[in-house]
């Protein structure tokens, strides 16, 4: 059986991580492997899952302090760790969308401390491939009663802390295209280039 691989895919709000990911999957099937999207965090997990669903969907007012958010968010990563670590065991490509970069990113940008979000998550499976989506958003895209969606300078300094983080984690950066299908295929070409060389 071929080795699982674990590809995150990392951005700002509204960029769109959803499209790439679902695309991304659609096209390795295509190429003949095993694939499978999952997005973070996983709502349907109890008791994690629908908690976060209520607090970032409140009406875009935060209404737990940022260091309990993050806790949280972390729950339900080591919540769904078994089950992931089924998918990889058994040859699967996981396509991530957001990960734990993405709970770091915008801790930092909340204000919290960069060391402590990192040793709260250290625990945590590491992927093998993380990739930031850089570019504009798409703010018809926006939910209004999102927490991270409404507040676009705290955007914007999210967005620059995952490049930050980019930088620091040696994550692959690509630059989103004005033609969808032009992201598609670099992002594509760098995950077929990455299972080659992963799976000699």
């Amino acid at each position: 059986m071929q080795k699982g691989i674990f590809i995150t895919i990392y951005g700002i709000n509204n960029i769109g991580k959803s499209t790439n990911a679902k695309l991304l999957v659609e096209k390795l099937e295509n190429a003949g492997h095993k694939a499978v999207y999952l997005k973070y965090p996983v709502y349907d997990l109890e008791p994690s899952g629908p908690f976060l669903n209520k607090i970032l969907r409140n009406s875009g007012v935060q209404k737990i302090s940022e260091d309990e958010l993050q806790l949280w968010f972390i729950l339900n990563r080591y919540q769904f760790e078994s089950s992931l670590k089924k998918l990889l065991n058994d040859g699967n490509i996981v396509i991530a969308e957001d990960y734990i970069g993405t709970g770091i990113a915008w801790g930092v940008a909340k204000g919290l401390d960069q060391k402590w979000l990192e040793d709260a998550n250290k625990h945590l499976l590491k992927e093998d491939l993380a990739i930031l989506l850089i570019g504009e958003r798409h703010t018809m895209s926006k939910e209004k009663v999102h927490v991270h969606e409404q507040n676009d300078e705290l955007a914007k300094k999210c967005a620059n802390v995952f490049e930050t983080l980019a930088d620091k984690f040696g994550w692959e950066k690509i630059i989103v295209q004005k033609k969808a299908e032009d992201t598609s295929n670099l992002l594509f070409d760098l995950c077929k280039r990455f299972i080659g060389n992963f799976r000699k």
